[in-house]
């Protein structure tokens, strides 16, 4: 039973060898080949070419960077203070302004003064026109409220910036 399949299948493995095989002419069969028309060579003709140089294309867009900031700047940086540079450094002007904590203002007669805290635990007496915090800021007002300070400094683009800055007097405790 298993003879008469094998000898069937070997049959049809034989004949399709014997066609793959017959097929591998190299010249392409009769019905296929057209007549070979004869081609004149085509003569090129050149053109005189004239002395004008070729205008450059303008381009669609050019970006400008004038006025703009350099984006490889960090906007978040230290900010310069405006500082002249032979006065020395007061110890108001070591600490940053939200680092100084107001103990009491006087505010009555004659000129208006304050105290406050330092970081470091030292109390110092502020009145108008005093020298405070890093940016080299100045005390521009005292008021019951708290204390003004116009600060100057250089922002991240090296224009001149003015600020406004008020340490505010903290809220009373206790019994009224």
């Amino acid at each position: 039973m298993r003879a008469p399949l094998i000898k069937k299948i070997l049959l049809v493995a034989g004949l399709c060898g014997f066609l793959l095989v017959g097929g591998c002419d190299d010249s392409p069969p009769a019905s296929v080949k057209a007549p070979a028309a004869k081609v004149k060579p085509v003569k090129r003709i050149a053109k005189k070419v004239q002395n004008k140089k070729p205008q450059p294309k303008k381009p669609d867009y050019v970006y400008s960077s004038a006025g703009l900031r350099d984006p490889f700047v960090p906007l978040f940086e230290e900010k310069k203070p405006i500082t002249a540079k032979k006065t020395p450094l007061t110890p108001l002007q070591k600490f940053d302004l939200a680092q100084f904590r107001i103990l009491g203002i006087i505010v009555g007669k004659g000129e208006p003064s304050a105290m406050v805290a330092a970081p470091g635990g030292k109390s110092y007496i502020l009145k108008k026109g005093l020298k405070i915090g890093k940016n080299n800021g100045t005390v521009t007002a005292i008021t019951p409220d708290g204390i003004t300070v116009m600060e100057k400094y250089y922002d991240f683009t090296g224009a001149v910036r003015t600020n406004k800055k008020m340490i505010k007097l903290p809220p009373h405790r206790g019994v009224n």
